[in-house]
This record gives C-alpha cells, structure tokens and sequence, in this order.
C-alpha cells in the first residue's frame, strides 16, 4: 500500500502586520523528498505517520512537510513557492492509495481566506475522487465547506498546551490504512458554531474545554464516532466562514449527526466560561510588591505572541515596568523581536554599554519604540530546542540575539520570532526564569504546558496588540453575524451540516 505524506502547517492572524516568506518555514521546520525520511527529533505529525506506518508494512512516500511560526497572511507568491516544491514531489511518486497530509486550519492567505481548503482541494484535484485522503488540524482550526468536502476524515489535536502532535498524526494514520484497506467506510458530520471565544481559557486538563473533551471521548467509547474533534477556534480571524466546530468521523451517519448536534449545545452554553481576568503591568507590580520574593510570577502578554500570528515586537510592558521603576526593585526577564537592536547590541559586545530604540519594528501601528540604557550581557546566536513549550525536540532559530541589562531587567532582544511558551527560550541566552521575581512571555496558552512546572502564579496581561483576548475591540468586519461575543441574545442554528461524498 502506497500513501502520499505530508504537510503544511501555519496559522494566520488577519489583524497581524507580521509577515513571512519561505525562509521563515525553512528557519523552522522544512523536509522535502527523502529528507523527510531523515531521523528525527522533533515529535510532530510526520513523526506520527512514520511511527504508524513502521508499526503497520505500510510505504509511506514523503513529498513536503514545512511548517513556520504563526504569522499575518500568507503572501500568494509563498504560498505559491510552497504549493510548486509539494506538487513536483507529488508527480514524482507512483500511483498512490492514499493521501495523509498535516495542516493548521487556520491558514489565510492575502487574496483566499482558506489556504488550507485551497491546498486540499488541489491535492484532491491531483489524486482524484477515489483516493482517500485524511487531514490532521490544530484544536484551532477554522473548519470550512472546502476543507471537509474534499476529505474522507480529519483529526483534530486533543491537548492545549498543544503536546500531542505525534499522537495525533498515528491517530490520522491508522485511520488512513483502514479506510484505503477497505475496513471502514466513513462519514463525516459537521456542526459550526457563531462563536469564537478567548484562547487564554482553552486548557483541555481544565475548564470548559476539559468537559466538553470528556464528553467527546464517551461518545467516542459509546460508538457515537470513530474520531471527534473539537475546534475552539483561534479567535483573531476576520473571515466570512468562521466560528468554532464539532466534527464527527463515524460509520454511521445518523449516530454522527446526533454527536456533532450533542457536543456543539453543549459547546454553546459553556461560552461565556472562556471569559478570561486580565492585569494590568500596575497590577502585576503591587502584587509583587506585596508578596516579595520568593516563587515566580508569570505573566503574558498573549496580545503580542508569536504564536498566535502577532509580530512579538510590542515594548508595551517594558515601557510600563520603566515606569513604575520595576527595574530597580525585580529580576524581570522580558523578550522582544527586533532585528536592528539585536543586531547593534550584539556589534557593540559583551560588557558594552549601548542606548538603543527597541520595539515596534513592525506593528509600528500599535505603539511606539521605547529608548533604553543598558549594558550587554549576551550577543551571539539564539537557538533551542522545545520541551513542552510547542513541538518537543523541534529547534527554534532566533537568529542574532543579545541580553541587554537595564537595572535588574534582562531584555533579550531576538531577530527572528519563534513561540516563546518554553523556559529554554531564556536558558539559552544564559537567563534562567526560576530564579526571576518576573517572566514575561508572549503566549496564549501553550506556554502553561512548561512554566506551570516552575510556579502556579501566572497572570494574563491587559496590552494592546493583534492577539488580544478583549476581542470586541478588534476591528472584524467579515465574519459572519450574529456571532458571540459581539452577539448574545440569539440561539445558533440546530442541525449539522452533511459533507457529501
């Protein structure tokens, strides 16, 4: 049995400035040919296919698996180069009996708001009707008619903190060789939700999430599906399809419109249990300076992360931390991306005294640099490799970073933008975060799956920026109304939707 691999993973952030190019997938996660055969390190989806496909006598034939740290709109001329290299490794292989293929889900490009239902729809165009084909998603995918209606079955991520990569990949796998084997012949039932709620209360070991995906699984034990997946949907889209999503891949068509319909009322009225407390920087630094030294605190300023699109460039918090005079009183470790100041810090040298202008060297529209005084206490390169932060084993490439000391505040200053939810980010440059009164990150939530081992004092930061978690004050104009929380006074529609096949 003969089955096309691969993947293309990013997310988009449609309020972002940021913007990457093919050398930001190349910087983080790029394996075509045979090179995605190469061992790896790295526990993501292609390492679920492998290890499936071992387990199983099954050929796996690799074609494209890039992935890049999230970002604004994918440019149609990257998303172009990316489509050619996969589709010349896809006409060289033999006829295939099947296709297995990651994806984000929440992918937009400048002039399509579905590049993930684009890139199915192609490959499906390209192997044709008869060939099944299963997509994994991220947990915060945007499901659309596209993306499911070109598809046999697809499988969501079950964890935030995202840890389950690999074992979402065996998951789609095994699912693949029985449905090409001739074992099972699946449905999919569907069921969309005008909702969209803040990532920063999605946990699946807590919350709402955690109830509904208890429920999703007794279903699944029950023999309502073979795989349910629950997509929350990350909420800094402005599409005209969008909202959050049940999907059940099942055998039996009338058992699988009753599960999407069970689980989506129940997604529904748990929506305002997403809502999440913000602090403001004050805040933080009374509460500080109340409790004195001792364990950690966490905070994050999830409305700049990295991981959720945004450039990561915001100095909002240090601006404020400047202020209050944070820097006198705390051991405060904050990052920000900006190339030029890395880079001059760096050229200046280690000891070095240096005053530079640091952040907003993209979202220029968002704030304003802020001037610092400090001295150098790293200048090199940046790189280390995720825990639990994102994909374990997976490297990340800050490029030319430095620590600059303001006081008691280590800034490291990066070129490149990469998740920051792990405390090798730090460690790396020589800073290590258990033993600061203060760590800053930029993340929403993956950044719990590590810093939760360091300190139970974590608080989510009230900033500006294209991530934030007050969404009414984002500009959405596209999606589609009534939606919540813009919206509260209505009931979704009943139904699922059926894709056919």
């Amino acid at each position: 049995m003969n089955i096309a691999i691969g993947g293309l993973i990013q997310e988009s952030n449609t309020f972002s400035e940021a913007v990457s190019t093919l050398d930001d997938f190349k910087r983080y996660f790029y394996r075509a040919g045979d090179r995605m055969a190469l061992p790896l390190q790295a526990e993501n989806e292609l390492a679920g296919f492998y290890r499936a496909g071992r387990e199983q006598g099954v050929n796996l034939l690799p074609t494209l698996f890039a992935h890049a740290v999230s970002s604004g709109r994918i440019g149609r001329r990257t998303l172009e180069e990316l489509k050619g290299e996969l589709f010349a490794q896809m006409a060289r292989l033999p006829p295939v009996d099947g296709v297995l293929f990651a994806l984000h889900g929440a992918w937009a490009a400048e002039d399509d708001d579905d590049a993930d239902g684009e890139i199915v729809a192609a490959i499906r165009q390209r192997v044709g009707r008869d060939v099944p084909i299963v997509i994994t998603l991220d947990s915060h995918a945007n499901v659309t008619r596209r993306m499911v209606g070109h598809v046999d079955a697809l499988v969501g991520y079950r964890t935030f903190p995202h840890t389950d990569f690999a074992e979402t990949g065996y998951r789609a796998a095994k699912l693949l060789f029985s449905i090409a084997r001739g074992e099972i012949r699946p449905c999919i039932r569907w069921k969309k939700l005008p909702m969209i709620v803040p990532a920063e209360n999605q946990q699946t070991y807590r919350g709402p999430m955690a109830e509904l995906w208890e429920q999703a699984r007794e279903g699944e034990a029950r023999g309502r599906s073979i795989a349910t997946s629950l997509f929350a949907v990350q909420p800094w889209l402005d599409v005209e399809e969008m909202g959050c999503s049940v999907v059940a891949v099942g055998t039996d068509e009338a058992e699988a419109e009753a599960e999407v319909g069970r689980l989506a009322s129940l997604m529904w009225t748990k929506r305002r249990q997403f809502d999440v407390a913000l602090y403001t920087v004050s805040q933080i630094v009374d509460l500080l300076t109340e409790k004195g030294g001792g364990e950690v605190v966490v905070v994050s300023d999830s409305a700049d992360s990295p991981g959720a699109g945004s450039p990561g460039d915001s100095s909002f918090v240090l601006r404020e931390l400047l202020k209050l005079g944070a820097e006198r009183r705390f051991r405060c470790l904050l990052s920000i991306v900006d190339g030029p100041a890395a880079r001059a810090a760096s050229e200046a040298g280690v000891g070095s005294a240096v005053k530079l202008l640091v952040g907003h060297t993209i979202s220029a529209s968002v704030g304003s640099p802020v001037e610092i005084e400090g001295t150098v206490l790293y200048a090199g390169r940046g790189t280390f490799r995720f825990g639990g932060g994102t994909v374990s084993g997976l490297e990340a490439d800050m490029g030319t970073c430095a620590v600059v000391a303001i006081g008691r505040l280590s800034l490291l200053l990066m070129e490149n933008a990469t998740f920051t939810g792990d405390p090798a980010m730090y460690r790396c440059v020589g800073l290590e975060p258990a033993e600061a009164d203060l760590v800053l990150v930029k993340s929403a939530n993956q950044f719990r799956a590590e810093y939760e081992k360091l300190t139970d004092r974590i608080y989510i930061l009230d900033t500006p920026g294209a991530s934030t978690a007050k969404l009414t004050a984002l500009p959405f104009r596209r999606i589609p109304r009534p939606m919540y929380p813009f919206d509260d006074d209505f009931a979704p529609g009943d139904g699922s939707i059926a894709v056919p096949h």
